[in-house]
């Protein structure tokens, strides 16, 4: 039986391959590599359905949870002191 934390590693490795694939059309089209694309259909290079796959892969990842902890913790670290030494 596959494990919870396989299956979150597994997609997180599939939404970086579609984020690289668009990516790579984005620079083979002309784009400046220093400038990344809008992210917005039409925008994004990716086809209807690579566009449907990477939203189902981040809905999953990146829940309700997930963004409550990171809240959390960007709120914690705002609150501390900032060393510059």
């Amino acid at each position: 039986m596959t494990k919870p934390h396989e299956i979150r590693r597994e997609q997180d490795r599939r939404l970086g391959e579609l984020m690289a694939i668009a990516r790579q059309r984005f620079l083979d089209a002309g784009g400046d590599p220093r400038h990344p694309p809008s992210g917005l259909k039409g925008d994004d290079y990716m086809t209807d359905a690579e566009r449907q796959e990477a939203l189902t892969i981040a809905r999953s990842l990146f829940n309700d949870e997930y963004i409550k902890s990171y809240l959390k913790n960007k709120r914690q670290n705002n609150l501390q002191p900032h060393n510059n030494s």
